[in-house]
Parts: structure tokens; sequence; C-alpha cells
């Protein structure tokens, strides 16, 4: 268990020791980026961008667990935040290992091989409806996935790899390559993420396709990193949003 403290310009890490730092939170917050680099680039000859970053700029995307991240997004389909935390926590409470923290107790994500021998029925606790199934049998391919193997491959292999399991379509996969570092290229578009990208970038096309394969072609690699600061300044300045006064 791990605390983070913000302390200023500088983030302090409570209960870690420094192998724990390299070998599990180094990775993790992505800390071997140059996000200066990275800012640089994006705001070159953009200055919408710039704006963005500017309003932002200690935005940085964590490369989380691709299991978890998988199972996460599969739950994320069709539903809201409040329900997707509830349907996650159930999930840990009822498979999960109890782990003592303080006062509290806490639960782990189940691993893949206990929810790979779940039925639809016996999930029926967590209350995820036609999900329950989608979870069952991406944990089963999960245990038949090389994890390595996809980690060396490109944005376009690792895409064709995620559009295998059972339920997964376009967006929920370029979700789970952002948010698990595997596809840095990927930006996930949603009826939000359109709206935001209309007023920003009006060129951008009508399409989810079309928007997502204009942001892969300005942004090259770094359309995922992209995509954070875009949304998070538009969500903050309500740009986008009907009846809002966009700048």
């Amino acid at each position: 268990m791990v605390e983070a403290e913000n302390a200023g310009r500088n983030i302090i890490f409570h209960n870690m020791s420094p192998s724990e730092f390299v070998d599990v939170w180094h990775g993790y917050f992505d800390l071997g980026r140059d996000y200066g680099a990275v800012q640089r680039k994006l705001s070159e000859n953009d200055p919408v961008m710039e704006r963005a970053i500017a309003f932002a700029p200690g935005i940085r995307v964590l490369r989380q667990d691709f299991y978890e991240t998988l199972i996460s997004f599969i739950i994320s389909q069709n539903n809201n935040i409040p329900r997707i935390k509830r349907i996650i926590e159930c999930l840990a409470e009822n498979y999960g290992t109890p782990v003592a923290y303080r006062e509290h107790i806490l639960y782990t994500f189940p691993g893949a091989r206990v929810l790979s021998s779940q039925t639809e029925e016996s999930l029926g606790c967590i209350r995820a409806g036609y999900r329950s199934k989608y979870i069952i049998r991406a944990a089963q391919r999960v245990l038949e996935l090389d994890i390595d193997t996809l980690c060396g491959m490109d944005s376009k292999g690792v895409r064709q790899e995620l559009l295998k399991f059972y339920g997964v379509g376009e967006k929920v996969a370029d979700c789970i390559g952002l948010y698990s570092g595997l596809m840095s290229d990927a930006f996930p578009v949603d009826r939000w993420v359109k709206r935001v990208m209309a007023t920003l970038y009006p060129g951008s096309g009508t399409s989810n396709e079309e928007i997502a394969a204009f942001a892969r072609k300005k942004f090259g690699s770094l359309a995922g990193i992209a995509q954070q600061y875009l949304f998070y300044y538009a969500r903050e300045n309500r740009i986008g949003i009907e009846g809002s006064d966009d700048p």
C-alpha cells in the first residue's frame, strides 16, 4: 500500500522501498517519459494545444496494469462513473483478497484465474448485467495471452489483439491500450471528446473514426497524451458543452 503526498512542486511517496519505486511505481507513473519534450512537441504551431497544456501542465498518463485496465473498461461500457466504481468495488470485495490498512480492510483486484472460473450466475452479486459474460471470457483469454509479447507489439498489433476479446470494440480497445501504456497513439472518442474536437478543431471530422484518424495524423505517437490535455482543458472551461460560452 502506497501513499502519495502533494508537496508543492514535488510528490512524496510513503510506505515504499527504493526497489519498489524502481520496479513498480516508476513505470506506473510514466516517470521515464520527458513530458517537457512532449509538451514542446505538441505545442509546436498549435495555439489550441499550447493553451490546453498551459492550463494543466502536470497531466500525465498512467501505465496501469493491463489486466485490471481490461476488466475495468469492459465494465465501463454504456455505464456511468458511480455505477462503474460500485461494480469494481463489489468485484474486489467478493473475489479479491482482503488487506488490512490502518483501521480499514481493503481488497485487491481479483486475479484472472479467479474470475475465469466464475459463471454469470455467480457474478450476479456485482450487478454487472450482460457485462458479466464479457468479464469471464476476458479473464479466460488473459490466462492464454503472453503479455510480454503484447507489450512488444506496435499499436496496430495491440489493437488487433484487443479486438479479439469478446465484447471489446474500437473505443474500448483504444481506452485499454492507452491507459495500460501499450498504445500511446490511441485517441478514444466518445460524445464528449467529439464535441470538444468539433469546437477546438472544426475540421477534425464528424464521425468517431474520422476524429481518431485526424488526431493520430496530427499528434502522431503522442495522440493519447494530447487527448488528455484537450479533454481536461475543455471540461474545466466548459468548452463543447451545450449552452457554454466557448473561448
